[in-house]
């Protein structure tokens, strides 16, 4: 079995894929005003004892940002416990793996992301012309968008209604579904959540 934990949309969810079919998807919190780490040993222990999880497990991957701080926290120490316990394969699933993953797709490269997290925390994301990641976090509705970008992805809504800029609404269980076979898993992972503050990457 494969464990996905998302920590980047405002419902943080489990997803359990086994034999290439998706067996289990469920959201850890019912609304934004629960806190994921009150909820999220619980639900894990819940989802334990359906699905004989932890005995199973045998590849792990989390979602690890940008979004809220306090959600890729909690989310990152849960999956290193569980990871290094059980000395299971883990691979991060990031925005630039999303970004790539829909260039072939689409077969543009000028893409971005534009993420909708707890709290309403909002970030745009996307390469720069030098092919670099840049992270933004959006304070106040103040952003502009780079005019190399030909498409927006978003998770919840759409960076501006009125755009005429292609935009596109996407999962990130979605994305992580239609090309885990794609990421390599290690053992013996450092996680590094990626956490923005005044658009200063932190780690």
């Amino acid at each position: 079995m494969l464990l996905f934990l998302d920590v980047i949309s405002p419902l943080p969810e489990f997803c359990v894929i086994d034999d290439n079919k998706v067996i289990l998807q469920e959201k850890i919190i019912q609304n934004e005003s629960d806190k994921l780490s009150d909820n999220i040993i619980q639900s894990y222990i819940e989802i334990d004892k359906r699905l004989n999880l932890t005995q199973n497990l045998k590849k792990i991957s989390t979602t690890i940002g940008p979004g809220s701080y306090t959600s890729l926290r909690v989310g990152s120490a849960f999956i290193s416990g569980l990871m290094i316990s059980r000395k299971i394969p883990y691979s991060p699933l990031s925005i630039e793996d999303i970004l790539n993953f829909n260039s072939k797709k689409t077969s543009k490269k000028n893409l971005g992301v534009f993420i909708t997290s707890s709290n309403n925390q909002q970030f745009l994301c996307y390469k720069n012309e030098d092919n670099f990641m840049e992270y933004n976090k959006i304070e106040n509705n103040k952003y502009s968008i780079p005019k190399h970008i030909e498409i927006i992805f978003f998770n919840k809504t759409k960076i501006n209604e009125n755009s005429q800029l292609e935009q596109i609404q996407f999962s990130f269980f979605e994305e992580f579904y239609k090309n885990y076979n794609n990421l390599i898993f290690k053992k013996n992972i450092i996680i590094k959540p990626i956490y923005i503050s005044n658009n200063q990457l932190l780690n």
